[in-house]
C-alpha cells in the first residue's frame, strides 16, 4: 500500500502561522500533522508515502530525510487548488492508495477502524461525522454503503474523509475524471464527475481525525492550547504571558518584530464582534492604538510598543489623568452621526444580552428597574465612540514622553459617554477628587451621569464575570454596584 498527502497549499486560514510554515508542519502533541499521519499510516501497513509539497517546501527535507517518504514539489501551488496538486503525481495513483490532505490529525482509532472497515477491491472513503453543524461534502449512501449521491453543502451526516483505492479498473477512470477537473478546483470534485461508472463506497466513522482547518478547530478539539499556537507563531519559539482577562494574550518575536499575538477563548463570539473591532481599529490609526493584523479564528497581532507599560495606580496623578481624559476625548470626537454605517451599542440591550448569557439573578426587581430606566434615558443621548473597557492593563503609558494609547478595542463601539465616564471610574476606583478633575475637562457629562454609567457597566461586567465563570471578579463588581446605588440614593 501507498499513500499520498497533498501538503502543497499556503494555509492561510492558519495565519498567522503559516508566515512561518507550512500547515502540515504544526506541532499537535509533539508531532507535526504530517508525521502524526505517516506514523498512523505506516501502522495499517503502508510502505510508500508521496508528499505533494510547494509553499516553503524545503522546510519538509528534514521530515524527508527521517521519515523516508518521497518529496514532490508542486510549483504552481499558489494559484491552484488541490486538484492541480494530485494531478502532479497521477501516475502514483495505483491499487491500494490512500489519498488525504495534510491538515489532518489522525488519531489513534485510525489503524482499528482501518483494519476493521476497509473494503477490499473496491474504491471507497474512510468518512468523518460532520460536526459544529459546518457545511461540507455529505455522503448519500444505501444500506449496502454504496455511494448514491453527494450533498455538497450538508450540514450533518458523514462527509468529506480519507480516499483509499484498491480497485485497478477504477483507477483509470478516476484518473480520466481528474484530468477533466479545473485545477482551482479540490480534487474530490473527479469524484462527482466519475460517480456514474464506479461503485464507490462510504464507511462513515466517528473520531477518526480532526481536519485542523483553523486555529478554532484545534481549540475546540482541545488539541492544542493558546500557549502552544503562540510559541509556533513565534520565531524562536518562545511566548511570554501577558494580562489579559477575556482572550489570552502572548508576547512573542514574529518575523523579527516584538509583537503581542491575542488568542480568543471559547465563547467569545457571543459578546464581541471581531469585524466591528477590526473596523474601529483601522478608523483610529496609531496615534490612539497600536498597529494591528487580524487573522483568522479570531487572532490579533499588535505591535509591541516600546517604552510603553500598563498605567498604573501609583501613576494616576492629575497630570496623567488629564492626559488619558484627552485621549478619550479624541475617541470621543467620533461621532456616530458621522458614521452611521456603524451599530449603535444600546446599554438597554447590553443589559439584556448579558443577562441571557449569565442567565442568574444578580439585582431585585427594583434594583433591575431602575438600572433600566437609566440605561434606556442613556440610549437617547448622543452616540460616540467609546473603549468600554478601560481597565488600567488596556492604558498604556510612556513614562519618558508622557503619551498615553489604547488597547484592546474589542468591546469598543459607538454609544453614550456616559457608559465610558461611569467604566472608568469604577475600574480606576476614582475618587471624587478625580472625577471632578473629568468634570472639569468634559463638561458635558455631570457627576450624577458618571454615577450611572459607573451602575450600568458595573452590572454589565458582573453579569460578564458569571457568564465566564470568573466569580471573584463578578463579586468585585456587585460590591462595586451596590456601593454605586448607595451613593446614588444618597444623591
Amino acid at each position: 500500500m501507498k499513500a499520498i498527502i497533498l501538503c502543497a497549499g499556503k494555509g492561510t486560514r492558519l495565519q498567522p502561522l503559516t508566515f512561518n510554515k507550512p500547515k502540515p508542519l504544526l506541532e499537535i502533541k509533539g508531532k507535526t500533522l504530517l508525521e502524526n499521519a505517516i506514523f498512523h499510516l505506516r501502522k495499517c501497513g503502508v510502505e510508500e508515502v508521496i508528499v505533494v509539497t510547494g509553499y516553503k517546501h524545503h522546510l519538509f527535507d528534514a521530515l524527508e530525510k527521517r521519515l523516508k517518504f518521497k518529496k514532490v514539489v508542486f510549483e504552481n501551488y499558489a494559484s491552484t487548488n488541490s486538484a492541480a496538486s494530485l494531478k502532479c503525481v497521477q501516475e502514483e495513483i495505483t491499487k491500494g492508495t490512500f489519498i488525504l490532505n495534510g491538515d489532518l490529525f489522525l488519531t489513534n482509532t485510525f489503524q482499528a477502524s482501518f483494519e476493521t472497515q476497509i473494503k477490499w477491491g473496491v474504491s471507497q472513503f474512510l468518512a468523518q461525522k460532520i460536526l459544529h453543524q459546518t457545511p461540507s461534502w455529505g455522503y448519500i449512501t444505501d444500506e449496502n454503503c454504496k455511494l448514491l449521491d453527494i450533498d455538497t453543502n450538508a450540514t450533518s451526516g458523514y462527509g468529506d474523509g480519507i480516499a483509499f483505492f484498491d480497485n485497478a479498473q477504477d483507477l483509470e477512470i478516476i484518473k480520466d475524471s481528474l484530468n477533466q477537473c479545473d485545477d482551482n478546483e479540490y480534487w474530490e470534485a473527479c469524484i462527482l464527475k466519475s460517480m456514474d461508472k464506479i461503485s464507490f463506497y462510504v464507511f462513515g466513522l466517528d473520531s477518526l481525525y480532526t481536519e485542523i482547518d483553523s486555529f478554532k478547530d484545534a481549540l475546540i478539539s482541545k488539541l492544542i492550547t493558546p500557549e502552544e499556537i503562540a510559541k509556533q507563531c513565534a520565531d524562536d519559539n518562545e511566548a511570554i504571558r501577558l494580562f489579559s482577562v477575556t482572550n489570552i494574550n502572548y508576547k512573542i518575536k514574529f518575523l523579527g518584530e516584538e509583537r503581542v499575538i491575542r488568542i480568543p477563548r471559547n465563547h467569545r463570539d457571543a459578546v464581541i464582534n471581531t469585524e466591528q473591532e477590526q473596523k474601529i481599529t483601522k478608523l483610529l490609526g496609531q496615534n490612539i492604538t497600536p498597529q494591528a493584523e487580524f487573522y483568522p479564528s479570531d487572532i490579533k497581532l499588535t505591535t509591541f510598543l516600546q517604552g510603553y507599560k500598563p498605567l498604573t495606580k501609583e501613576e494616576l496623578t492629575p497630570f496623567t489623568l488629564e492626559k488619558l481624559i484627552c485621549a478619550i476625548q479624541t475617541l470621543h470626537n467620533f461621532k456616530h452621526k458621522d458614521y452611521p454605517s456603524f451599530s449603535k451599542i444600546l446599554l438597554s440591550d447590553e443589559i439584556k444580552t448579558y443577562e441571557s448569557l449569565a442567565k442568574i439573578p444578580l439585582l431585585s426587581k427594583q434594583e433591575h428597574k431602575a438600572i433600566t430606566k437609566i440605561a434606556k434615558e442613556a440610549d437617547l443621548k448622543e452616540s460616540v465612540l467609546c473603549h468600554r473597557d478601560l481597565q488600567l492593563p488596556n492604558i498604556l503609558y510612556n513614562a519618558q514622553d508622557s503619551t498615553i494609547k489604547l488597547i484592546d478595542f474589542e468591546f469598543a463601539g459607538f454609544c453614550s459617554s456616559l457608559w465610558e465616564f461611569g467604566n472608568l471610574a469604577g475600574e480606576l476606583d476614582l475618587s471624587k477628587e478625580q472625577i471632578a478633575l473629568i468634570l472639569k475637562l468634559a463638561p458635558n457629562i455631570t457627576y450624577k451621569e458618571i454615577l450611572q454609567g459607573k451602575l450600568i457597566s458595573s452590572y454589565v461586567w458582573a453579569l460578564w464575570s458569571w457568564y465566564y465563570d470568573c466569580i471573584p471578579l463578578g463579586r468585585e463588581y456587585l460590591m462595586r454596584l451596590h456601593h454605586t446605588l448607595e451613593e446614588l440614593q444618597c444623591s
